[in-house]
């Protein structure tokens, strides 16, 4: 009896095919070295008591009198929402360097006291920038990744005394602006907290930063409860 082989000497028996899909392993890697990290940052600002030096701040003193006092003005910020943007250099897997800025605009309580010793209730609303350079170092290499972070920078305080001007009502009806007491610190901070990657370049992060700013008379903490969402290129 003829075989397939004597009839067709080039054949060959048909091999069995697995219906299995191929498995693909990949080593996800987030971020890569020599990329750039943007994004965009929001979340809760908390503000200790900080005294600043004022300097000619017109004050209301009687019917139609203002002074224009020196001293030291103390004041109590309220809790803010903020907001910021910030940008990073991967150098290593693990080794970042970062730029950022955030910007809060808290109400405040606060009392002047002249160099006379006379004291003057301020209230309103300041505006508060920040901006920092920093290093980070990532503990991991995966889509989770835990870091630390210090920085140091500045803080510029813009307190808008009294949110407006003055009514003169001496011998002519008139206004008179207030001066805005404002001040640049240096600061110097910590930030722990950790990236997810939902993707190969989206990030999300949830963190926590200690700033300390050198606030004339004494030192002002600050913390902020960070979230951001980014892109990683």
């Amino acid at each position: 009896m003829p075989t397939p082989r004597s009839v067709a000497p080039d054949y060959k028996p048909p091999q069995s095919v697995s219906t299995t899909p191929a498995q693909t392993t990949y080593a996800y890697q987030a971020p890569h070295a020599g990329t750039w990290d943007f994004y965009l940052t929001t979340g809760a600002w908390f503000f200790d008591d900080t005294k600043m030096n004022a300097r000619n701040v017109l004050v209301y003193d009687g019917p139609g009198y203002h002074d224009r006092v020196n001293g030291k003005l103390h004041i109590d910020m309220d809790d803010s929402w903020f907001f910021g943007f910030g940008a990073g250099f991967n150098v290593t897997e693990q080794f970042s360097v970062h730029a950022r800025f955030d910007f809060a605009n808290p109400d405040y309580d606060a009392v002047l006291t002249a160099d006379d010793g006379r004291t003057y209730d301020v209230w309103g609303d300041a505006d508060v920038f920040t901006g920092d350079i920093s290093a980070r170092y990532d503990f991991l290499k995966g889509k989770f990744r835990p870091f630390i972070q210090g920085s140091i920078g500045f803080m510029y305080i813009d307190t808008g005394i009294r949110n407006g001007r003055y009514w003169h009502d001496g011998y002519y009806w008139d206004y008179w602006d207030a001066p805005t007491v404002d001040h640049t610190y240096f600061t110097a901070g910590v930030t722990a907290g950790a990236n997810i990657y939902f993707s190969k370049h989206v990030f999300g992060q949830l963190s926590y930063t200690c700033n300390w700013a050198s606030t004339s008379g004494n030192g002002m903490m600050n913390h902020r409860v960070n979230v951001s969402v980014g892109w990683n290129y």
